[in-house]
Order: structure tokens, then C-alpha cells, then sequence
């Protein structure tokens, strides 16, 4: 019989690639040669293998662990990418603050109010120059629409193209609230991405986050 080193008992244990870390088998393995080659006269303290197999002991759960978050995670991915796909001809609300004027006639914003409040809307080109601002007034909580009139402050026409929406609602104790648009439309498309699922609506893709709402039939 001959002695070798005893495992140091602060050595971490681990099943991460390129580190460090003992893996799982090299460490039993390790385990079990010392446990067949240590000096009968001089045994591996009891306490210290105890904390040895301790250390394989949380190694192994934590391994049964990940594989298990591992396994839910394929499982969620899949119901996710099922429903999602679901979701094709479907009506829609997605949020959006995007505004498309198309043969000088804009599309309609829509929002929802928490509270009464003033509110204000700013319109913005794809540079991100403000074109016009409305004083929408005091108006109700609930759903809304405005049709804006494609026009910039100065009442001339805009070109056609997309432009963007700001909201702003003031209410009655001053609180100002900045307020997101809400617009509907048919998903025609699902894509998978960077393990990202998203809809297309009315040609745009938006994450499965901004779903707000779905329309039967």
C-alpha cells in the first residue's frame, strides 16, 4: 500500500466545461482511488470524508436539478412556439405608437386612459422631428381613438410613410402619465428568433409581450 495526497477538502466540484471545477465522475473517481490507496495505519479522517461526500452529494442534486430546469425549459419553449403559432388569422392588439399615413390618410390611434386626464399627442417623422402636437382635451378613462389629419402644425400634408405618436395625459392632481398606443390587425406570421417567438401584424413584427389582446373567430 502506498499513501497519495488526500483531496483537498475545500476543492470545488462542478460540471461546467473548461473551468476549474471537478466534474461529476472525475470526482468520485478521485474519491474512490484514494479510498483504495490510503495507508490503513493512517485512514482519511471520517470527518473530512464526510464533508467529501457531502460535497458529491449536493453535486449530484444540483446536476438532477439543472437537468430537470433544463427539460421544463424545452418543454415551456415548445407549448410557447405552439400557441404562438396558434395565433395565425387571429385578431389582434398589439402595443404600438407607430402612426402609417397612407395616400395622405392617417391610420387611427387608439389608447387606453387609467384615469380622466388632459391629454396631449405629439406626432413625430421617422428622424424623430416633431411634425404636430394636438390637445386632445379632457377626456374619460376607458378606450380611445383619434384620427389625426396627416397635416403638420402648419396644416400642410405630409408625406406618406410612418411616423410615431407620443401621449401624454395629465390628470386632475397633476400626475402626468406618459400613455402607450395600442393597435389591431391579423397576425399573418410567426417567427422564431434568438429563442424569441413574435407575430407579424399588419407586416411588422412584434414580441409575444405586446399582445394586449385577442379577438375570437
Amino acid at each position: 500500500m502506498f499513501a497519495v495526497n488526500q483531496i483537498n477538502p475545500n476543492v470545488q466540484v462542478g460540471s461546467v466545461k473548461g473551468s476549474n471545477q471537478l466534474g461529476k465522475e472525475a470526482f468520485l473517481n478521485l474519491l474512490v482511488t484514494q479510498l483504495k490507496n490510503q495507508n490503513p495505519l493512517k485512514p482519511m479522517d471520517n470527518t473530512q470524508f464526510v464533508s467529501q461526500m457531502a460535497q458529491f452529494s449536493a453535486l449530484e442534486q444540483s446536476t438532477n436539478l439543472a437537468n430537470s430546469f433544463d427539460k421544463f425549459e424545452k418543454t415551456f419553449s415548445s407549448s410557447l412556439q405552439l400557441q404562438a403559432a396558434s395565433l395565425m388569422g387571429k385578431k389582434v392588439s398589439v402595443l404600438s405608437n407607430d402612426l402609417d399615413v397612407i395616400a395622405g390618410k392617417s391610420g387611427t390611434m387608439s389608447f387606453d386612459l387609467p384615469q380622466e386626464s388632459m391629454t396631449y399627442v405629439k406626432i413625430l417623422n421617422s428622424k424623430g422631428k416633431v411634425v404636430d402636437e394636438e390637445n386632445l382635451g379632457w377626456l374619460k378613462p376607458g378606450s380611445h381613438t383619434y384620427d389625426w389629419s396627416a397635416t403638420n402644425s402648419n396644416g400642410v400634408k405630409v408625406p406618406d410613410g410612418t411616423y410615431t405618436y407620443q401621449l401624454e395625459g395629465i390628470q386632475r392632481d397633476g400626475t402626468h402619465v406618459q400613455l402607450s398606443g395600442v393597435k389591431g390587425g391579423i397576425v399573418n406570421g410567426v417567427k422564431f428568433e434568438g429563442g424569441q417567438i413574435y407575430v407579424t401584424v399588419n407586416g411588422t413584427d412584434y414580441s409575444l409581450s405586446k399582445i394586449t389582446q385577442i379577438f375570437k373567430g
